[in-house]
């Protein structure tokens, strides 16, 4: 079981939606949810990161295929940097 609270705005659209339908507004319910669930599990999924990713340019190429290598050269001179402050 479950509820909603809705503005008065939407509970008057959904009573007049049941009424029209000739259906309770439990079975209004039980639609829109259903056909909620369909269009999303057919969207692909998103990441939480999906706005964030692709965004910015390295300015350097071939990064996808050479990202262990410029990870591994980004370590080494960080972990130089923090020797040389010793």
């Amino acid at each position: 079981m479950s509820s909603v609270r809705l503005d008065s705005t939407t509970q008057d659209k959904l009573r007049q939606m049941a009424a029209r339908k000739g259906i309770s507004v439990s079975e209004v319910h039980r639609q829109a949810l259903e056909q909620y669930f369909e269009r999303e599990s057919d969207l692909p999924q998103k990441s939480r990161y999906s706005d964030i990713i692709g965004i910015f340019d390295s300015g350097e190429a071939n990064l996808s295929t050479r990202h262990k290598e410029v990870f591994r050269e980004i370590l080494n001179r960080k972990y130089e940097a923090t020797q040389s402050n010793d």
